[in-house]
């Protein structure tokens, strides 16, 4: 596993400087199809306070299929969760694929997303992510019962409330327990 280290120093949440004692890990995806992790550094570092962008966000990391990209250091506070978890997790973004559209108004869905064609990209994707969360939890001493999605976050009242990773993964047959399971089995192989 390669992680691109590309720190958005534009960015303010960079600038602000905070630092977190890190207690969890939060998995968000993107809901922009077709955007690749590296893309992300030109579209986010950039400074709200200077007039280069009008959403205040950044996290910790992107990855795809094949790519991770930190943009942030681990130990320092993003601006990912909408609430208290930015305090205490790191937030990593799956890149979704290109070729479709989403609807919200009822939830979030994705309109046209063909799942079997998506297949191939959705298991590379969640492998990567997996393989980054376990990385990550033995580098700050936690486990699987440490890793949380978006929507999870919001149910706990530590997160607003977004969908995500829940709109996406079932759709492939798997959810945050089985996300946490191969965490755990990774963990448990030291793999």
């Amino acid at each position: 596993m390669e992680i691109t280290e590309r720190l958005m120093t534009r960015n303010d949440c960079y600038s602000a400087g905070r630092k977190i004692d890190v207690k969890g890990i939060m998995i968000h995806s993107t809901a922009v199809p077709g955007v690749r992790a590296g893309e992300w550094y030109d579209m986010w570092n950039r400074s709200y306070s200077a007039g280069e962008t009008d959403r205040q966000v950044c996290v910790h990391a992107f990855c795809d299929d094949t790519d991770i990209y930190q943009y942030l250091p681990w130990d320092h506070r993003g601006w990912h969760a909408g609430g208290a978890a930015n305090d205490t997790h790191i937030g990593i973004e799956i890149c979704e694929p290109p070729g479709y559209i989403y609807d919200y108004s009822h939830g979030l869905r994705m309109i046209g997303y063909d799942v079997k064609a998506n297949d191939a990209y959705f298991r590379r994707a969640f492998n990567v992510a997996i393989s980054l969360t376990a990385y990550l939890c033995r580098l700050f001493g936690l486990t699987e019962r440490d890793v949380i999605t978006h929507c999870e976050g919001h149910s706990l009242g530590i997160a607003s409330d977004h969908a995500d990773v829940m709109h996406w993964f079932p759709l492939h047959g798997e959810s945050m327990d089985t996300f946490r399971s191969a965490v755990s089995e990774k963990l448990r192989k030291n793999t």
